[in-house]
Protein backbone atom coordinates (compact mmCIF):
# COMPACT_ATOMS: atom_id res chain seq x y z
CA UNK A 1 0.00 0.00 0.00
CA UNK A 2 1.39 3.38 -0.96
CA UNK A 3 2.08 6.24 1.38
CA UNK A 4 -0.78 8.18 -0.16
CA UNK A 5 -3.32 5.41 0.56
CA UNK A 6 -2.06 5.02 4.12
CA UNK A 7 -2.30 8.79 4.63
CA UNK A 8 -5.87 8.85 3.30
CA UNK A 9 -6.83 5.89 5.48
CA UNK A 10 -5.36 7.58 8.56
CA UNK A 11 -7.16 10.83 7.73
CA UNK A 12 -10.50 9.02 7.40
CA UNK A 13 -9.94 7.13 10.67
CA UNK A 14 -9.05 10.37 12.43
CA UNK A 15 -12.18 12.12 11.13
CA UNK A 16 -14.40 9.23 12.24
CA UNK A 17 -12.76 9.15 15.67
CA UNK A 18 -13.03 12.92 16.16
CA UNK A 19 -16.68 12.99 15.09
CA UNK A 20 -17.49 10.28 17.63
CA UNK A 21 -15.42 11.87 20.38
CA UNK A 22 -17.20 15.18 19.97
CA UNK A 23 -20.58 13.79 19.02
CA UNK A 24 -23.45 15.03 21.09
CA UNK A 25 -27.17 14.62 20.97
CA UNK A 26 -28.38 17.98 22.27
CA UNK A 27 -32.15 18.11 22.70
CA UNK A 28 -34.05 21.35 23.27
CA UNK A 29 -35.59 21.65 26.75
CA UNK A 30 -36.69 25.25 27.35
CA UNK A 31 -36.12 28.87 26.36
CA UNK A 32 -36.27 32.21 28.06
CA UNK A 33 -35.95 35.14 25.66
CA UNK A 34 -32.78 34.69 23.61
CA UNK A 35 -31.48 31.94 25.93
CA UNK A 36 -32.04 28.29 25.06
CA UNK A 37 -31.49 25.26 27.30
CA UNK A 38 -30.43 21.88 25.90
CA UNK A 39 -29.47 18.47 27.30
CA UNK A 40 -27.09 15.99 25.67
CA UNK A 41 -29.27 12.88 25.94
CA UNK A 42 -26.27 10.63 25.26
CA UNK A 43 -24.63 11.90 28.45
CA UNK A 44 -27.50 11.22 30.87
CA UNK A 45 -26.65 8.86 33.71
CA UNK A 46 -28.10 8.10 37.11
CA UNK A 47 -26.49 7.04 40.38
CA UNK A 48 -28.26 5.44 43.31
CA UNK A 49 -27.00 6.81 46.63
CA UNK A 50 -28.04 6.30 50.22
CA UNK A 51 -28.45 9.37 52.39
CA UNK A 52 -29.79 9.11 55.94
CA UNK A 53 -30.77 5.47 55.27
CA UNK A 54 -32.89 6.55 52.29
CA UNK A 55 -32.01 5.56 48.73
CA UNK A 56 -32.30 8.29 46.12
CA UNK A 57 -31.22 8.99 42.56
CA UNK A 58 -28.73 11.62 41.45
CA UNK A 59 -28.79 12.54 37.75
CA UNK A 60 -25.77 13.63 35.71
CA UNK A 61 -25.79 15.16 32.21
CA UNK A 62 -24.12 17.64 29.92
CA UNK A 63 -26.24 20.77 29.68
CA UNK A 64 -25.86 23.54 27.11
CA UNK A 65 -27.07 27.08 27.61
CA UNK A 66 -27.15 28.99 24.32
CA UNK A 67 -27.10 32.79 24.49
CA UNK A 68 -27.92 33.79 20.91
CA UNK A 69 -27.66 37.49 21.73
CA UNK A 70 -24.04 37.01 22.89
CA UNK A 71 -23.06 34.31 20.35
CA UNK A 72 -22.10 32.08 23.27
CA UNK A 73 -22.61 28.43 24.11
CA UNK A 74 -22.04 27.42 27.73
CA UNK A 75 -21.53 23.69 28.27
CA UNK A 76 -21.78 22.27 31.78
CA UNK A 77 -21.27 18.81 33.24
CA UNK A 78 -23.91 18.88 35.96
CA UNK A 79 -25.31 16.64 38.65
CA UNK A 80 -28.84 17.10 39.94
CA UNK A 81 -30.44 16.06 43.22
CA UNK A 82 -34.19 16.36 42.51
CA UNK A 83 -35.16 15.52 46.10
CA UNK A 84 -33.28 18.54 47.44
CA UNK A 85 -33.74 20.68 44.30
CA UNK A 86 -29.98 21.16 44.11
CA UNK A 87 -27.49 21.06 41.25
CA UNK A 88 -23.72 21.05 41.05
CA UNK A 89 -21.45 21.96 38.15
CA UNK A 90 -18.37 19.72 37.82
CA UNK A 91 -16.90 21.17 34.62
CA UNK A 92 -17.72 24.02 32.26
CA UNK A 93 -16.76 25.36 28.88
CA UNK A 94 -17.57 28.62 27.11
CA UNK A 95 -17.65 28.50 23.31
CA UNK A 96 -18.42 30.87 20.46
CA UNK A 97 -21.75 29.51 19.29
CA UNK A 98 -21.15 29.97 15.55
CA UNK A 99 -17.69 28.34 15.42
CA UNK A 100 -17.65 26.18 18.59
CA UNK A 101 -14.21 27.68 19.36
CA UNK A 102 -13.43 27.17 23.05
CA UNK A 103 -12.95 30.51 24.81
CA UNK A 104 -12.68 29.26 28.37
CA UNK A 105 -12.88 25.95 30.24
CA UNK A 106 -12.75 24.73 33.81
CA UNK A 107 -12.61 21.33 35.47
CA UNK A 108 -13.13 22.89 38.89
CA UNK A 109 -16.23 21.67 40.71
CA UNK A 110 -18.46 24.42 42.04
CA UNK A 111 -20.45 24.19 45.28
CA UNK A 112 -24.00 22.80 45.05
CA UNK A 113 -26.70 25.39 44.37
CA UNK A 114 -30.47 25.32 44.84
CA UNK A 115 -32.98 25.78 42.04
CA UNK A 116 -36.65 26.77 42.11
CA UNK A 117 -39.61 24.88 40.70
CA UNK A 118 -40.14 27.80 38.31
CA UNK A 119 -36.54 27.86 37.02
CA UNK A 120 -35.19 26.38 33.78
CA UNK A 121 -33.10 24.00 35.93
CA UNK A 122 -36.29 22.31 37.10
CA UNK A 123 -37.36 21.87 33.47
CA UNK A 124 -33.95 20.37 32.71
CA UNK A 125 -34.25 17.90 35.61
CA UNK A 126 -37.75 16.86 34.54
CA UNK A 127 -36.52 16.40 30.97
CA UNK A 128 -33.52 14.31 32.10
CA UNK A 129 -35.63 11.99 34.25
CA UNK A 130 -38.24 11.57 31.50
CA UNK A 131 -35.64 11.04 28.75
CA UNK A 132 -33.78 8.42 30.78
CA UNK A 133 -36.91 6.51 31.77
CA UNK A 134 -38.24 6.51 28.19
CA UNK A 135 -34.91 5.24 26.83
CA UNK A 136 -34.93 2.27 29.24
CA UNK A 137 -38.41 1.11 28.27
Amino acid sequence: MGIRKIGCLLAVCLMVFMSRAYAENMQFVDANGSTGYYVDTDSISSDQVVENDVQKTLWTARVAVIRADLNRRYIYLMQFDPDKRMYQIFASEVQRYDTKDVLQSSDQAEPPRPYLVTSPMNEIVQFIMTAKSSSTE
